[in-house]
């Protein structure tokens, strides 16, 4: 939709129409804003429409297209809100453009303008989202799209995100446990701390990927974000967790949802009130299963254990969780001082 502003001194509307995934300026010689705005609308459709070919698709078009595509494994309902966030973002600056005419100086123009938000986490998810797009709409559109320009754009001056860092020390897991009021929320945080498995797929864990004697858990690469199966052996303390569900109970969804035959959709509200009584409300869900991760590599784990355990595909995704504890370092200077005695 165009935007509708008036200049200094003056009481005729003028409009910022969005044209082609470029800016346009246009008045409209109106006065009334909702008469301005609505001529405003008009303008941007009709410019936009000249540029139409019979083969253009639309970058919102192309999304739709990009979601009922069939994929062995469905776009998840998270998935497709952070890409319909980005087409939005995308959308807002540029417009609904045909993919067609995007080019480097268009990319460019978009960065340069979400720079400004210091958004920039954001701004790298959007840009992820339109190569994809590119990408799929090269390969399986018809619409003129010949290559992926966001590939050949230099993303070097878009700052990374910074890396958290965060992990519990055992008191801090045991804070966590103590604030934990009901027993599902404890099962949650247990799992998470002990298996290193992610907020969905703990949330859509079934009773039959724990074997009879509950002593691992098998997920099937189908359901996974990476689609790597993994296997993960469960230690006592989660064992006996488990075990406090009474057989009758051990179908379906370990957490069950209120809709018949569903899991539960979130643990994000439950998790707002376990980490305000624990005092540790900058703590968030995915810091349990790095948590994880870091106290298995701090345990002399080898890497690659590790990273089967957590699911990786590349040894670069487990080494971001490896940290040197302070009793470690400490034991490190001991260990050079003795030897240059």
């Amino acid at each position: 939709m165009a935007d509708i502003y008036l200049r200094d001194g003056s009481e005729v509307y003028q409009a910022r129409l969005r044209v082609g995934g470029e800016t346009l300026r246009k008045s409209t010689g109106l006065r009334c804003p909702k008469a301005a705005q609505k001529e405003a609308n008009r303008l941007e459709q009709e410019l936009n429409d000249a540029l139409l070919l019979d083969s253009d698709i639309l970058i919102k078009e192309a999304t739709e297209k990009l979601f009922a595509h069939p994929r062995r494994k469905p776009y998840s309902k998270n998935t497709r809100r952070h890409y319909t966030t980005s087409l939005t973002n995308i959308m807002e600056v540029l417009g609904n453009f045909p993919l067609r005419i995007l080019d480097e100086a268009k990319v460019q123009t978009y960065i340069k303008t979400k720079l400004k938000t210091g958004k920039t986490v954001q701004l790298r998810r959007d840009l992820a989202f339109l190569s994809l797009l590119l990408t799929f709409a090269k390969r399986r559109l018809d619409c003129g799209v010949t290559r992926n320009v966001v590939k050949d754009i230099d993303k070097g001056d878009i700052p990374d995100a910074e890396k958290r860092e965060v992990y519990l020390q055992r008191h801090h897991y045991d804070k966590l446990l103590t604030a934990c009021k009901n027993p599902e929320h404890r099962l949650f945080v247990i799992l998470a701390v002990w298996t290193g498995m992610r907020h969905q797929e703990i949330l859509k864990l079934q009773w039959d990927e724990i074997n009879p004697q509950l002593t691992a858990i098998q997920l099937d690469g189908e359901r996974v974000k990476n689609s790597s199966p993994r296997r993960i052996p469960l230690r006592q303390e989660v064992r006996d967790t488990l075990s406090l569900t009474p057989q009758s109970e051990r179908t379906g969804y370990v957490f069950k949802g209120k809709k018949e035959g569903k899991p539960q959709y979130s643990f994000a509200r439950r998790w707002l009130g376990i980490r305000k009584r624990a005092g540790m409300l900058k703590l968030h869900i995915h810091d349990l299963r790095h948590t994880f991760a870091s106290w298995l590599l701090q345990s002399g784990v080898a890497d690659k254990t590790t990273q089967d355990l957590m699911g990786h595909k590349t040894d670069s995704m487990t080494r971001r969780y490896s940290h040197n504890s302070l009793k470690s370092l400490k034991k490190a200077i001991d260990q050079m001082e003795a030897d240059t005695l």
